[in-house]
């Protein structure tokens, strides 16, 4: 082939790739699927994220996500718990105060209890204090939190009636999918570097 043929089958070729990249990147934004590295497990579909309204530490019905934000990190756990939960929480407070205050402001990190029993609002207040003031506690009922723990795979053992739930951490986009999941010793490096892609 001459030199001029090769240089348009190049170019077509170059055409082609650069249209498929595009036609992808828009069609998993579509989906709320990531488009780029992150530290976190990617949910593959992304799932659709859970929604409901609870209680707050201070008193308010509140919502698990909020339109407002450009990203979620969710949690579920409870006040008495002896390790998990302070270690996830520690490092989602270590991540959240890396980030610049406009970057912070577009993510919300929200803690749902799992012991709605001892954790009333003023409990989970001033837990959640101890690691970030501006973290939400989510409480309520177990009528009201049992759609939300099913809908994200929190259970309780029903023969020892012990705690116990997913021990995941979830990361929600703004189109209320959850892309990523972390493990509660998910290093605070990997969290804010993830939160800063989410919230760009």
């Amino acid at each position: 082939m001459h030199a001029a043929g090769l240089r348009i089958v190049a170019l077509v070729a170059a055409g082609l790739c650069v249209t498929l990249a595009i036609g992808i990147f828009v069609n998993a934004r579509g989906h709320g699927a990531p488009v780029a590295n992150y530290a976190g497990t990617p949910v593959v579909p992304p799932k659709a994220a859970a929604d409901a309204i609870l209680v707050d530490q201070d008193g308010h019905a509140a919502r698990v996500l909020d339109s407002g934000a450009r990203a979620t990190f969710l949690f579920f756990g409870y006040t008495h718990c002896p390790d998990e939960c302070p270690l996830a929480l520690a490092m989602l407070a270590k991540a959240y105060r890396t980030l610049p205050p406009e970057r912070a402001a577009r993510l919300r990190v929200v803690f749902v209890t799992v012991d709605p029993q001892r954790d009333t609002p003023p409990v989970v207040k001033r837990y959640l204090a101890a690691f970030d003031a501006h973290f939400v506690g989510l409480t309520g009922t177990r009528a009201s939190l049992t759609p939300v723990w099913n809908a994200y795979g929190v259970t309780i053992d029903r023969t020892t009636r012990e705690l116990s739930h997913g021990d995941a951490i979830y990361a929600i986009d703004d189109t209320a999918h959850v892309l990523l999941i972390y493990p509660p010793s998910a290093p605070a490096a990997d969290l804010a570097g993830d939160a800063w892609k989410l919230t760009s």
